[in-house]
Order: C-alpha cells, then structure tokens, then sequence
C-alpha cells in the first residue's frame, strides 16, 4: 500500500470518528464520587435505594421508564434505544432514566450490605468498574425543589407545598429512599406489591426542629406500595409542632440528609381578600 492511499484511509477514518457522536466514540466515563443516593445526592447506598450515576457518555438519548412503561409489572434493566445497562455485583439493575450526563437506577434489593462493585455499559461498551460500600440502611428523604420535603395528606393526598402547608395534628405522608430492609421480602426488577414495615422500625425516630416527635404519632414506616426503591412513612404532626420544621429522620442511628424542611404553618392561611369580598 502506497503512502498516499495510506494516508487517505486514516484520513477517512478520523473523519468518521469525528462525525460520530462523542458518546458513540468513548467509553462511559464516571467516577466513586459522581455514583449517588439520588434524594439526598450523597454517596451512601444501601439495597433498594434509587442511586444515581453522573459522569460523560453514558447514554447516546434521553429517555426515561416513567414515559416508556409507567405500569410495568417488571422493571426494565435497559431503556428502549439506550442500550444502557448497569450492574451492582454482577446483577442487572432496574432502570429509571438514562441521558449523556445521568444514569439512574436502583440497587438490587436482594444484595447484603458491604463491598460492591458498580459498572455501567453502554452497547457494549463498559464504564470503570467502581467499588463502593453498601449500608444497611443510608436513609434520605425525597425534596420537593431544593429546600422543602416531599409530603402530602394523608386524608386529602394533597401535596403539602408553599401554598398548602399542613396544620398541627395533621397526619402527612413523607417519601425516601434507602431506608433498608423489610420484612416483606423484596425482588429485584419487581415493584413492591403491598405495605411491608422496616426491619428497623424499632430504630426509627422523626426530627422536627430537632425534637423528636413522639413514637405513637407513627403508623407505617415501610415500603411504598406500587413502586421500587420508594420508602414512606405516616406520622401525626404533635401539637407543638413549630411552623416549617426542619425534618429528618433517623434510622439505625443514621440521620436523613440536613436542610430539608416540611411546610408547615400553626396558624391557618387567611383566603384571599377577593374571595373575603365574593362571600359577603
């Protein structure tokens, strides 16, 4: 082969590489500190927790499983057209979303706590192989933005937002995940079917302002029905309930993440003037 036809393939061959997209050239690429608990955007996972992978070439699209299959009874371990994979000792994960940037899914239930390995492929192209400590439990509450949790009525099932706060007394509802084992046992890929209580029930406590409200104002802590990786806990607000408390949770003595806070507010919203007006 002569110099000058040489020279042409290998510029041919730069050209199609370079007319590919980026994240069809090079591998995934991703670090042990870009791998995340999803709600609280910490790096501490425990089975069952809706975790995330930020890093640069992780999915060619944007595509998400809520949109694709809301109601799957089986969870999908790769989202059409993404050819995006992840695996956590070697099981394949459930998939929520995949885009360039972020990756998430959620930890097999069925691993034990302890060292484990994470890789993400992309059509046939793997990502580091990272090690990273499973908890027991590595509990985090789901924010609503960036500043308030994640909380409806128990009653009503409204959202509890800036708008509608709740009231002392009022039961509400609050989402996580990490939270740790059931006593249901869980499946990998499938949602959960029914209410199972935390293994360490006996362990939990709630922060409000920093006091702990009292034991008997809960009355579930487990599993969310109909979903995977979703924690949620009902509990009564106590009388003494300050307006917008900082919330947190703690179970086996590991707290949820600081600086969410739950709207609240002891005296009730006065209606609008206008309505005032219309109703006299």
């Amino acid at each position: 082969m002569n110099r000058r036809r040489l020279c042409a393939m290998l510029a041919a061959a730069a050209c199609a590489i370079l007319a590919a997209p980026p994240d069809e050239r090079w591998a995934p690429a991703y670090g042990p500190t870009s791998i995340v608990n999803l709600a609280s955007g910490l790096p501490e996972l425990a089975p069952n927790t809706l975790a995330v992978i930020y890093g640069d070439n992780l999915s060619s699209t944007v595509a998400s499983r809520m949109d694709a299959a809301p109601n799957a009874a089986v969870l999908p371990t790769v989202l059409a057209g993404s050819g995006v994979t992840v695996k956590v000792n070697g099981l394949l994960a459930a998939i929520e979303y995949v885009s360039p940037a972020a990756v998430v899914f959620i930890v097999p239930p069925e691993l034990m706590p302890g060292p484990a390995s994470i890789v993400l492929t992309r059509n046939g192209l793997n990502g580091p192989s990272v090690r990273v400590q499973l908890q027991e439990a590595a509990p985090a509450l789901m924010p609503l933005e960036s500043s308030w949790a994640l909380a409806r009525d128990a009653v009503s099932v409204e959202w509890r937002t800036p708008e509608l706060p709740a009231a002392p007394g009022d039961e509400v509802i609050l989402y996580g995940t990490g939270w740790g084992e059931v006593i249901r046992r869980l499946i990998n890929l499938q949602p959960a079917v029914t209410r199972s209580e935390l293994r360490a029930r006996s362990s939990l406590r709630v922060y409000l302002e920093g006091m702990e409200a009292p034991q008997s104002s809960i009355s579930y802590a487990g599993v969310c029905p109909g979903t995977a990786g979703i924690y949620e806990i009902r509990f009564r607000l106590p009388d003494w309930v300050p307006d917008d408390p900082e919330i947190r949770l703690s179970i086996g003595g590991r707290l949820t993440q600081p600086g969410l806070r739950l709207r609240v507010a002891r005296a009730g919203l006065q209606p609008p003037a206008g309505w005032l007006r219309s109703n006299q």
